[in-house]
């Protein structure tokens, strides 16, 4: 799905009794990619959603490494990840405009990480953030047994 036309409604994850958000915020600096890798990482370390974890972090990285390039570096990036029995939901929100940078030659394209997402992702979309205005959230669903 091209970012354009991305789902603007996400439907509730079903989530089951016991399950937790966990939540990261970190400046928006060249770190924060390895640090919501990280803490993605430690998040699906053990139980059921461990077969997800590898696939959870790169996209994660994506997702973090496109917000920091639309945000100035005293803004905040925020990372979500809600776990449910067999499935979980990472949200990555930040205060960037709509447009990306202009990047020079041999720059990493910032649609690559989108088109990993849309393949790699059982669900995905951006929606409007319930605070500042002209904020955004991408997020992507995983679930297990695929």
């Amino acid at each position: 799905m091209h970012p354009d036309i991305a789902a603007i409604a996400r439907p509730p994850l079903r989530v089951a009794a016991g399950a937790r958000p966990y939540l990261l915020t970190a400046p928006s600096r060249p770190t924060a990619p390895k640090a919501a890798r990280d803490f993605v990482r430690a998040v699906l370390r053990h139980g059921p959603l461990a077969a997800l974890r590898e696939t959870a972090v790169l996209l994660t990285s994506e997702a973090v490494t496109r917000a920091h390039l639309r945000t100035p570096g005293s803004a905040d990036i925020l990372l979500r990840v809600l776990t449910a029995a067999d499935s979980l939901r990472i949200s990555v929100h930040d205060e960037g405009t709509a447009t990306v940078p202009a990047q020079g030659p041999g720059d990493r394209d910032s649609a690559h990480g989108l088109l990993l997402i849309s393949r790699l992702a059982d669900d995905w979309g951006t929606t409007p953030f319930e605070g500042p205005a002209h904020t955004t959230s991408l997020w992507f669903e995983l679930h297990g047994g695929r």
